[in-house]
């Protein structure tokens, strides 16, 4: 008889697979996804199992197979179409499988830990009145115990209990000894948000009625997963169209049928409004949520959820797209134009891009939903590659905002808020409405700048400026996270003049509280949002309408909807305009839309307000129409004249040293050999200093490669990267990046 053979990929930089034999106390428990320890050398290490068969594909007549060791984890830890995707994003994005292996395998899973199990106390058989007043007189622990059993009959955590029965361990013991109380040991389900989710997060439990541009649309999405293949729609939009109510209409029918389902959102801030509804509407389903705000123990006990079938949805930010769902029928990526999808480390793959292709793996439906759709989508829907349904129109006949352009240029010099923006606030706020203030950029003043030398305050380890953050008292870097105390006076002249330009967010909160004394004011950026629980309670307390007004970054400008809202203000709408980016229009108007969409989504007919210096951009006048047809044919245009995406594909190259010097000729010899290596495949650009020209003390240039085909260039790109070592720069490939910086 033939040994088993297992062919694993090992998690030890090795970067390629090895042959080992099952020995026979594990024969039938080691499966394609197994994550397994076996010898390595004189070490051990651990892997996954990507092939098992009869027979090695060594001459064992000169190779003698080892034998593996153990499993790591009883469920397979990836199933079959998680390693064909693994090994399509190894080559498609020019990374090892390891990488790809570790974002796929949550790190506590990889470390072999188990399920956490709690003592469970439950009752045996009730003490009669009288047997409860002799042991009052004697233990008063154990007869308030037997007086909590009287009421609550069903098993309960030991911790609970004593916490809840006023009582102590010993005092279970006693009555465990005299027959009255039994225990038993229980696997513990640290799922997160798990019932603890306010009436202001869960919306409705009853279905809306569709209206007949829905109705459409949910029909054209249940032929796609009724026909048993992969087919990938977008479902565009316009904010406020009721996209979340054909959502979860789908995936009832999908759980109702025995199928899973993935839903991907861009931001954690999303996940608590989106489990609320789903949990309302879709009940003992086996909701988990996956993102990266959970603990190991959240995390750990979804992911075995997950794998061994007892839960079937999954909600979370991108990495949730790799969970381990049996039987997926349907991927729904909402706000699919989202750059967060993005990952920018290593593997850098798009969220949206690897739902597609794991969708395609499993033969079922994604749905793509957005009221902005990225412009690549677009252009596969153009293509024939996608199909499209489109929703034009808001639910209940409620109408889209009024939108007002103000040019700051004729507002009061170095003015934050216009006139019109604080009379509409003051408004909203006599009315009993809320309101929302959008400005990307956090912190309190962005620039310290001294008139008499010229002196801007930087980063020492980056080439960007240092915000201030006043309440802190410290200047700090976005970038590298470098911080130091405030200055007084210029640091480089001594001139007291120098003074703070910009406003971020905590400006805005604090310029609000001083006109709006009485207003209840909530702020959302990512140095308010540092606990976990944050993003709940401040969203969870406005919709409750404990907050009169929400002021944030991009993170409350997507996907959330607030009926009270009436009033949203975009502050300086022109941020993102003016970065080095072919996309910067692009996700100007994306913004400026969703953000917009925020206001008018219940009984109050919403306004809008947009502030900018540059109201004739065509991001801005497109925005205000809400014509996103005539600015896509416009950027499409642009784009497809200068072979941008999506005319061509992009990969960005980024090289890093601490040498400028080594830096410049390294990139500059590489670009020859890559131009006489494989120029033909593809138009090279470069190099040049990145816009971000210095990061955490290392030099960046980058080199941009245009192409119709990814994965030959890529592959071209890592025969050179063998062939033409530099000791002392790094290097980075980013397949259709997101960011130029």
């Amino acid at each position: 008889m033939e040994k088993t053979v297992a062919t694993v990929a090992l998690f030890s930089g090795m970067d390629r697979e090895l042959s080992y034999s099952v020995p026979l106390e594990l024969d039938g428990k080691v499966w394609e996804g197994s994550m397994v320890r076996v010898p390595l050398k004189a070490f051990s290490s651990v892997g996954v199992v990507v092939g098992i068969s009869d027979v090695s594909d060594y001459d064992q007549s000169k190779y003698k197979l080892k034998k593996l060791y153990s499993l790591v984890q009883e469920e397979p830890v990836l199933s079959g179409d998680l390693i064909k995707l693994a090994y399509w994003m190894r080559d498609y994005y020019g990374c090892s499988l390891q990488a790809v292996f570790e974002s796929m395998i949550p790190s506590v899973v990889r470390a072999g830990k188990g399920a956490l199990e709690a003592k469970e106390v439950f009752l045996k058989k009730l003490p009669t009145a009288e047997e409860i007043e002799k042991i009052k007189k004697r233990a008063p622990k154990q007869a308030a115990l037997c007086e909590f059993f009287a009421q609550y009959k069903e098993p309960i955590l030991q911790s609970a209990l004593i916490r809840l029965a006023k009582t102590t361990p010993q005092a279970v013991d006693a009555l465990v000894a005299k027959g009255y109380l039994d225990t038993r040991n229980r696997e513990l389900n640290r799922a997160a948000f798990e019932d603890d989710l306010s009436s202001a997060e869960i919306i409705s439990s009853e279905p809306h009625p569709l209206n007949a541009e829905q109705q459409t649309a949910f029909d054209d999405i249940m032929g796609d997963i009724n026909s048993g293949k992969f087919k990938t729609r977008l479902l565009y939009g316009v904010t406020g169209s009721g996209k979340t109510e054909v959502y979860m209409r789908a995936m009832k029918e999908v759980l109702d049928a025995g199928g899973s389902c993935i839903f991907l959102v861009p931001e954690i801030a999303l996940t608590p409004q989106t489990v609320g509804r789903l949990k309302s509407r879709l009940g003992d389903c086996g909701l988990v949520v996956w993102h990266s705000g959970l603990s190991d123990g959240q995390r750990l006990d979804a992911w075995r959820a997950l794998a061994r079938g007892e839960a079937r949805v999954v909600v979370g930010a991108r990495s949730c797209v790799f969970a381990p769902l049996k039987n997926l029928k349907l991927v729904i990526v909402d706000e699919e134009h989202d750059t967060a999808y993005k990952q920018d480390k290593n593997p850098r793959y798009n969220g949206r891009d690897i739902a597609v292709f794991r969708a395609s793996l499993c033969g079922c439906a994604c749905l793509l939903g957005s009221a902005t759709p990225a412009l690549e989508t677009l252009y596969n829907t153009n293509a024939g590659k996608y199909e499209i349904s489109r929703i034009r129109n808001r639910i209940d006949g409620c109408k889209m905002p009024s939108v007002f352009i103000v040019d700051m240029k004729r507002e009061k010099v170095g003015a934050m808020l216009s006139n019109i923006l604080c009379e509409k606030l003051a408004a909203r706020l006599e009315r009993g409405e809320q309101s929302i203030l959008f400005l990307n950029r956090r912190g309190y003043s962005k620039i310290f700048e001294c008139p008499d030398c010229g002196n801007v305050k930087e980063c020492p380890h980056c080439s960007i400026s240092l915000t201030w953050h006043k309440r802190e008292n410290i200047v700090k870097c976005h970038m590298c996270g470098y911080t130091e105390t405030a200055p007084n006076a210029c640091p480089n002249c001594g001139s007291p003049k120098a003074k703070w330009r910009g406003h971020g967010t905590q400006k805005v909160e604090d310029v609000i509280t001083k006109m709006f004394p009485s207003a209840r004011i909530g702020r959302m950026d990512r140095d308010a949002m540092k606990r976990r629980d944050n993003y709940r309670k401040v969203l969870g307390d406005f919709r409750a309408g404990k907050l009169d007004i929400l002021i944030g970054t991009q993170m409350i400008a997507k996907g959330l909807d607030f009926p009270r809202v009436t009033l949203v203000g975009v502050i300086d709408a022109d941020i993102s305009l003016h970065m080095p980016d072919f996309r910067a229009a692009e996700k100007t108007y994306q913004l400026i839309v969703q953000v917009a969409g925020r206001a008018g989504r219940g009984d109050g007919h919403g306004e809008v307000i947009i502030q900018t210096l540059h109201p004739e951009a065509a991001p801005i006048q497109y925005a205000k129409r809400d014509d996103m047809e005539s600015f896509l044919e416009e950027e499409l245009a642009n784009r497809t004249e200068y072979s941008y995406p999506p005319a061509m594909r992009l990969v960005r190259q980024i090289f890093k040293s601490r040498n400028d010097d080594k830096l410049a000729f390294y990139t500059e010899e590489w670009a020859k050999r890559a131009e006489k290596q494989f120029g033909h495949m593809c138009q090279i650009r470069g190099p040049s200093p990145a816009p971000l020209e210095r990061s955490e003390d290392f030099y960046r240039w980058h080199i941009w490669y245009f192409c119709t085909s990814v994965k030959p260039v890529v592959a071209e790109i890592l025969k050179l990267r063998k062939s033409l070592p530099m000791p002392g720069v790094d290097e980075i490939l980013d397949v259709d990046p997101m960011s130029l910086m």
